[in-house]
């Protein structure tokens, strides 16, 4: 029993790294991991790969960045992993929670009103339990002290992994899956749209041009947590 309830107090090992942790105090992720997070500077200025990526599109937004990388084969690969297939929902939440401390100093999204974490097929969700970008969302909304609206964006159809896929696929597959509705009283509104990775950017891309069609007159802006 006071093995179980070790266990569960203080994990044996940090998700990303995976070495054991040096004191009771560490949770999820070690302090060495989290003073090694391969920041991008993305956030330090007003032009960057993701705004540059929306106007190439003549997509509008009033901001967009991401927080980290994702390397391949370093501890980042594995943090979004257990995020994402381990069913490690703290670890989103923490990482939200951290990405959003960075921004708040450098006064990004102070005007958000609501963030709309990009959706996850209900079906999904359910063989899940969660999803990656709704947590993400949460750990951003407590620092930010911006509620999260889960109202507007919808993924309507269950489909396969984007992973493989050109990034001219991956922007017509999401336009088949995702719809945006016209909440009458939120149209005038500042909305912040969040996801776990941003690769190509298509499904940002997406859901930011169908919220502009069903609300023209709001602002959108957009955040990835990790740059892939």
């Amino acid at each position: 029993m006071v093995s179980d309830i070790s266990e569960m107090m203080w994990p044996e090992a940090c998700m990303g790294c995976g070495q054991r942790f040096a004191t009771p105090t560490e949770h999820l992720v070690c302090s060495h991991c989290l003073s090694q997070i391969p920041t991008v500077d993305y956030y330090l200025h007003d032009e960057n790969i993701v705004t540059d990526t929306f106007y190439r599109e003549s997509i509008k937004i009033e901001y967009g960045c991401c927080y980290m990388y994702f390397n391949k084969g370093d501890w980042t690969q594995s943090v979004m992993h257990n995020i994402k297939y381990f069913k490690q929902s703290d670890l989103a939440v923490k990482f939200g929670r951290i990405a959003a401390l960075e921004l708040k100093k450098h006064h990004r999204f102070s005007g958000i009103d609501y963030i709309l974490p990009v959706p996850m097929h209900p079906e999904k969700l359910k063989i899940r339990g969660f999803n990656q970008a709704e947590c993400i969302a949460s750990g951003m909304s407590e620092v930010l002290q911006t509620p999260i609206y889960e109202g507007i964006l919808e993924k309507t159809v269950n489909s396969k992994t984007q992973t493989f896929m050109h990034r001219d696929e991956r922007i017509k597959n999401a336009d088949k899956i995702f719809i945006a509705n016209r909440v009458g009283e939120l149209a005038h509104s500042h909305f912040l749209v969040v996801d776990d990775v941003f690769t190509t950017g298509s499904t940002l891309l997406v859901c930011t041009k169908k919220i502009h069609d069903a609300m023209p007159e709001c602002r959108v802006s957009v955040f990835a947590l990790a740059k892939a």
